[in-house]
């Protein structure tokens, strides 16, 4: 990767050619020469540019700047258009991405393209130029502006492309906006109506002792552990410590791992802060392009993983909420870990991090029994009761329904006391799976070594890997009988099967079939809030953070899923998902009670689901982990190759392996198949190679990897702290 000097002057020599290193937003390897036409001023590292590249064009990041003989221009393609005058990102930012790219392993084209991809969808922005007239002296510009209403980038640069004079234009406008003669007009800044400030808020001497700890260094990098049981005010001291933050003139960047979790926060935020931004990825162009045309106003940006990249020019606090959750790793293109990476941005910052959760997970845990972080213990409910909560386990063995009749009375009992119900099924559709009764043949995914899921409202198989769709067959391919079978229950079953056995419970499904857009996200939650609802039925995407004072019962429908995955990490999130889901109840004034059916009631990890526990169970697995050398003691860094044809996928990843046999220090496995074989069509060979000293992976695989072209017919995946074994 280039070195990116934000030196603002260009190299001209009289008898050579200024041209600019640019890497290519696309998974390749290294950067790309292009001549550089005087036309688009003087060139500056960290700026975009529009390129040809292959047989249309594609953007990119110019890395340096250089020079070619003339000789050597003949075989280079010029620029076409410059998108920015200036680079978008500060040295501290370029550092930081310098640095994430080297421990991630990323080409360029990976990098740039990630970090830079709130930048690109600028097709939206509008113009506009008082006297159109005056333009006839621009020809990159003449008959753009037809009248004095204003128009989107789009429109120009379709007005040019069908005047056949596309290149440069970009810059030009961008000239034309610094000379006055044409005016952005920016859109009007996106922040939710203030919300309900609600009681004055009286800390807890837990609270307290937390946020002193975070307003005290609130001028230097120091990353903190928020370890609190579910309920215990979290938020609360993220608040408080923000609003000393803002008071001071600076911004901060709160981190969510789902889309589902941003209502509740805007209502809290917009109660405390005036200008509150929110990103994600169903936000729509406009409201992204509003987003980032004030940056400089926010006061508190709350985001997804993507929100990481926005560049804040007054960041001085980073919020990392629920930071055990896997969603927090990217799994395309570049796999970099958002919770990891907002570390290094704090401390390439200076500025104080807080990473919160009531399940930490095992990294974030051996950091602070190394103190390398601090951690800071909210122990005890906000909401506390004389009651403990309840909590009982059903053995659903030889039990054909969904509920069992302990879960089903207790739902009875809670809806004549006006209370609500949580029902968690981590399983969308209406049946994992469907069967022929006579041969046994159950239907699969064609490009993928899984199940198809029966969604029987939709009259459709799916699969929910690659999304793959097809209709329900009406008798089997295999053997021709009709006799078609679901096995095992999703949410879809569970919703049909309660609305015969408790007709009168007024309650909705909550999974990414029925919650679509944000609206009905926001409008969902809305009226579980405001008791038009009795009942919430939803996977993972319900139970990460949310607070309903009025649950007081939560139930785990199959208790088994995900505990026996061929993952070293399988125990380890099966007790943060258990731990977070039943911690959804009991959080008002009101007990709380649990009820979990299982297959498995004699297993061990049943025991767990204890925050009181906590601690030992986190120091337990953490020994544990030390003892076989497996993370956070061993650094593991995982190759997928992938191709259509499995020869091919093992032939790569052979010589790969042979490659790595010179690697003293790092013991590595494979080539084999990974768990699921095929994914989308192409089969998937892993290597997977392990580093017990953390000093040597992943930086001695770069020479490995810059020297090896695999062919057009297979990609390798990398993949530097995988989350994900499957």
């Amino acid at each position: 990767m280039g070195v990116i000097e934000l030196s603002s002057s260009a190299v001209v020599l009289s008898d050579q050619n200024v041209a600019v290193e640019v890497a290519v937003f696309a998974p390749l390897p290294g950067s790309f020469t292009y001549l550089w036409p005087d036309s688009l001023g003087k060139p500056l590292s960290g700026i975009r540019v529009q390129v040809p590249f292959g047989k249309g064009t594609r953007f990119g990041l110019v890395l340096a700047v250089t020079t070619v003989t003339g000789d050597e221009s003949s075989t280079f393609k010029s620029v076409g258009d410059r998108l920015d005058v200036e680079p978008l990102l500060d040295h501290s930012r370029l550092a930081w991405l310098e640095r994430v790219g080297r421990y991630y392993l990323a080409s360029p084209g990976e990098l740039w393209s990630t970090s830079l991809g709130w930048a690109l969808q600028d097709d939206l922005r509008r113009f506009r130029c008082s006297e159109p007239a005056r333009l006839a002296a621009h020809p990159l510009l003449a008959n753009l502006f037809a009248t004095r209403a204003a128009v989107t980038l789009k429109t120009i640069l379709k007005r040019a492309a069908e005047s056949g004079s596309t290149s440069g234009v970009r810059y030009a406008l961008s000239r034309a906006v610094e000379t006055g003669l044409v005016q952005a007009v920016a859109a009007q800044p996106f922040l939710p109506a203030e919300g309900d400030k609600g009681s004055e808020f009286v800390a807890t001497a837990d609270q307290q002792r937390a946020i002193n700890a975070i307003v005290s260094h609130l001028d230097t990098f120091k990353p903190y552990l928020l370890f609190g049981r579910t309920g215990s005010g979290k938020t609360e001291v993220y608040l408080n410590a923000a609003e000393s933050v803002v008071a001071n003139g600076g911004q901060v960047l709160v981190l969510v791992p789902e889309i589902g979790l941003t209502p509740m926060w805007l209502a809290r935020l917009t109660a405390r802060f005036k200008h509150v931004a929110i990103w994600h990825s169903a936000l729509s162009g406009g409201d992204r392009l509003s987003v980032r045309q004030h940056l400089d106003q926010v006061d508190v940006l709350i985001g997804t993983r993507s929100a990481l990249f926005l560049p804040l020019p007054k960041l001085a606090m980073i919020v990392v909420d629920e930071e055990h959750d896997g969603s927090f790793k990217q799994q395309e293109g570049m796999a970099y870990s958002a919770r990891d990476m907002a570390v290094l941005l704090a401390q390439e910052l200076n500025i104080p991090i807080v990473l919160g959760s009531a399940t930490p997970s095992l990294e974030s845990w051996s950091q602070v029994e190394a103190g390398r972080y601090e951690r800071l213990d909210l122990p005890l409910r906000v909401a506390s009761h004389d009651t403990p909560m309840r909590s009982e386990i059903v053995d659903m063995r030889g039990v054909d329904a969904p509920l069992s009749d302990p879960l089903l009375n207790a739902m009875r009992e809670n809806l004549e006391r006006g209370d609500q119900s949580i029902l968690f099924l981590n399983r969308r559709g209406y049946a994992p799976a469907l069967q022929c009764t006579a041969c046994g043949d159950v239907p699969e995914c064609p490009g993928c070594s899984i199940r198809l899921t029966l969604h029987r409202r939709a009259g459709q198989l799916r699969c929910h890997t690659c999304g793959f769709r097809r209709r329900v067959p009406k008798s089997c391919e295999s053997c021709g009988e009709d006799a078609f079978l679901p096995l095992g229950e999703g949410t879809e079953k569970l919703e049909e099967w309660l609305k015969e056995s408790i007709p009168e419970l007024r309650f909705s499904r909550f999974d990414r079939d029925v919650i679509t857009s944000h609206a009905r996200l926001t409008d969902t939650l809305a009226a579980f809030e405001s008791g038009e609802l009795d009942c919430l039925i939803g996977t993972q995407m319900l139970v990460k953070g949310h607070d309903f004072p009025n649950v007081t019962l939560v139930g785990v429908v199959n208790a088994d899923l995900g505990v026996s995955l061929p993952d070293f990490r399988a125990g380890e999130r099966w007790w943060q998902q258990m731990t977070q889901v039943t911690g959804r109840a009991g959080r008002g004034h009101k007990p709380g009670q649990v009820i979990i059916q299982t297959r498995m009631p004699e297993a061990d990890w049943l025991t767990r689901i204890s925050e009181d526990d906590a601690i030992q169970t986190l120091g337990e697995e953490l020994k544990l982990r030390e003892m076989l050398h497996y993370p956070p003691y061993a650094r593991w860094v995982r190759l997928v190759f992938l191709s259509t044809k499995i020869e091919r996928a093992t032939e790569v990843a052979t010589l790969f392996t042979r490659h790595c046999e010179n690697l003293e220090g790092v013991n590595v496995t494979g080539p084999m198949p990974c768990p699921m074989e095929r994914l989308a069509g192409k089969y998937r060979i892993e290597v997977l190679l392990r580093d017990a000293s953390r000093k040597l992976l992943p930086w001695k695989l770069q020479p490995l990897l810059t020297g090896m072209v695999p062919p057009r017919d297979v990609r390798i995946r990398v993949d530097v702290d995988p989350q994900d074994m499957m």
